[in-house]
């Protein structure tokens, strides 16, 4: 994969394309965060102070929707919303053309012959239902040249996804049809220079994916760095992110995920296909007779439930996947079911990052479309269970408690639920999952949200309950239940952020739920409280927690109630970084539960090809790297 030429693609199209939406936002007079222009509807026009140009009715409530969200967010985030929206839709629909899983069969950004002119322009008429175009407008627009054409035709093909691809392609977003770039075919342009970079990028492996959505970022990582600013939530995602090497990500997920099956299945043929798994040590006998009393024993492949908690576009999860369905073929599961039951049954996937959160849904998605071509048919389709974490400050702003109260429908127990959502999440978006969230009575819960929903009236004056209120509580609700959870397997690579860096809200939760380890979020990931007992913990984070003084109480908690199955030592440039990036790192795999036995340990601090001096260690300890 030439990472070089995905790096300058990336950071070009960043900037390439928030220049065309500041350009497109200024035609139709939104200038910046306090010079917007007024407009009204006069007939069946929109009409802009200023501006002698009529434009259609439609316009204003799109028009709206996008101040509105200045608004919140302010111009410039704005500006990054919307371009990063559409560079991620881009790369999908290459990603989606490349590898012919687009469902009308036909390129949508080039065509195979080579031709300027994509090959769902060739085919207006055979798409015009599946599209929902129409016609004679298409040929009006043709008339004002193909340009124009493609933009209405390209904007009819991401609704037409909305369905299958959710994540990426919301329904509802219609605004962002004003943001598209005015050049898209001709030229230097943000698809012209991405049909250029070679097809077999992409056919190589959905992390492709993976390395786009950092190399975007990266501009914005290096600004924050310099300016040396408090991270906040805005900026947190940029400046964690850090792919994981492919090896690292087997490593890990091989001896968790891995290891899990291959004690209930000592047999499987699973362990030949493992490269990086590491046999269990020898141990005394009393201790092995406590390890034999608690291994994994006949599992069911869907009752194997595994999260990742930091799970960026989803390059750990979509290994995991793989590896899950070798484990369902292994029991006899048709092939073509098992992408849906791994999405019902087994994946689970957290991020603070909106972005991040949809490449990782999507990744998992084109990972079952390649395994089951039928897979977007509604009899097999499953949505990743993957999701952004939402902060709750909306509700605060609505005055969300007063407003529930006032419905005089909910009981007290009722209200109090919300109440303790809202104040969990209050700042989850610098937090994220590293939030301790206590059961709750569901079932109560669902029962509120029955009544905002369908039995209480609303008025002009409590209508915000109903547009901003149930749908936010609704996500709280889902977050909730995952943080609140238990599982098999916690498999990540956490955000590496000092908390001295952070708001005061973080640095008073660390202290107050993560004592031990406190000082950075890589250690307080170690100290979730995801696994069940017994459970498997994998990771990749800094190697300081080993050794210094400020993480002494971590070490002694975990040596008290963990076990290290295996660790590799990896010291600095674990990462395969273009930027240069230096970390000192450390990856393992421990049991949640102590029985005083050995582990399996591998120093590579001082090897240049860590992967290939992990696999010659492994093959010199009687372990199997072919």
């Amino acid at each position: 994969m030439d990472k070089r030429a995905l790096q300058f693609y990336a950071a070009w199209a960043k900037e390439n394309l928030e220049k065309q939406v500041e350009v497109s936002l200024k035609a139709i007079g939104i200038n910046s965060d306090k010079d917007i222009k007024e407009s009204k509807v006069v007939g069946d026009y929109t009409v802009i102070a200023g501006d002698p140009t009529s434009y259609s009715k439609e316009l204003y409530s799109k028009r709206q929707t996008i101040i509105e969200l200045i608004k919140n967010v302010g111009y410039n985030a704005t500006i990054e919303e919307f371009a990063y929206t559409w560079f991620n839709r881009f790369v999908a629909l290459r990603f989606m053309e490349v590898h012919d899983f687009l469902p009308h069969g036909f390129r949508v950004l080039s065509s195979r012959d080579g031709s300027i002119e994509p090959e769902i322009l060739k085919n207006i008429s055979f798409l015009k239902d599946e599209l929902k175009l129409d016609l004679s407008l298409c040929e009006t627009l043709k008339g004002n040249g193909i340009e124009e054409l493609y933009r209405y035709v390209l904007f009819r093909q991401c609704k037409a996804l909305a369905g299958i691809l959710p994540m990426l392609f919301e329904a509802d977003n219609d605004c962002l049809e004003l943001l598209l770039p005015k050049t898209l075919l001709l030229g230097d342009t943000v698809l012209t220079k991405l049909v250029a970079l070679s097809e077999e990028i992409f056919l190589e492996d959905v992390e492709i994916i993976g390395w786009l959505y950092q190399f975007y970022n990266s501009a914005k990582k290096d600004a924050v760095y310099k300016e040396k600013k408090t991270i906040t939530k805005d900026t947190l995602p940029a400046v964690t992110q850090l792919f994981t090497p492919d090896w690292i990500v087997r490593y890990m997920a091989e001896n968790s995920v891995g290891r899990l099956w291959l004690e209930s299945y000592p047999e499987s043929a699973l362990r030949g296909e493992m490269k990086y798994y590491v046999p269990n040590p020898e141990q005394a006998e009393e201790v092995q007779r406590k390890i034999d009393a608690i291994k994994y024993s006949n599992v069911n492949p869907e009752d194997i439930q595994i999260i990742e908690p930091c799970c960026g576009s989803g390059h750990i999860l979509v290994y995991v996947f793989d590896l899950l369905c070798k484990m369902y073929e292994e029991k006899g599961y048709q092939r073509r079911d098992i992408p849906s039951l791994i999405l019902k049954n087994n994946l689970y996937g957290l991020d603070i990052d909106k972005r991040a959160a949809q490449l990782a849904a999507f990744s998992l998605v084109m990972r079952a479309r390649s395994i089951n071509n039928r897979f977007f048919h509604e009899n097999y389709y499953v949505k990743p269970q993957v999701y952004e974490i939402y902060d709750s400050r909306a509700l605060f702003a609505i005055g969300y408690k007063q407003l529930l109260e006032d419905t005089k429908l909910l009981s007290h127990d009722a209200v109090d639920d919300i109440v303790y959502l809202a104040d969990t999440f209050r700042y989850a978006k610098t937090i994220g999952s590293l939030i301790k969230v206590k059961q709750l009575d569901w079932e109560r819960i669902v029962q509120t949200i029955d009544i905002l929903e369908n039995k209480f009236v609303y008025n002009v004056f409590n209508v915000a309950l109903s547009t901003v209120g149930i749908s936010l509580i609704k996500k709280l609700v889902m977050q909730a239940k995952i943080l609140s959870s238990k599982y098999d397997i916690m498999i990540t690579n956490p955000p590496y952020i000092g908390i001295s860096t952070m708001e005061s809200q973080v640095k008073d939760y660390a202290v107050a739920f993560y004592p031990n380890s406190k000082t950075d979020m890589f250690a307080m990931f170690m100290e979730t409280e995801f696994l069940k007992p017994n459970g498997f913990l994998a990771m990749i984070n800094m190697h300081s927690w080993m050794f210094l003084s400020s993480y002494e109480s971590l070490r002694k908690n975990l040596l008290r109630t963990k076990e290290i199955i295996t660790m590799a030592h990896l010291g600095a440039r674990a990462f395969e970084s273009i930027g240069g990036e230096v970390v000192q790192t450390t990856t393992f795999v421990l049991r949640n539960g102590n029985f005083g036995g050995n582990g399996v340990y591998f120093r590579l601090v001082d090897s240049s090809d860590k992967e290939q001096a992990f696999l010659s260690n492994l093959t010199s300890r009687g372990g199997d790297a072919s």
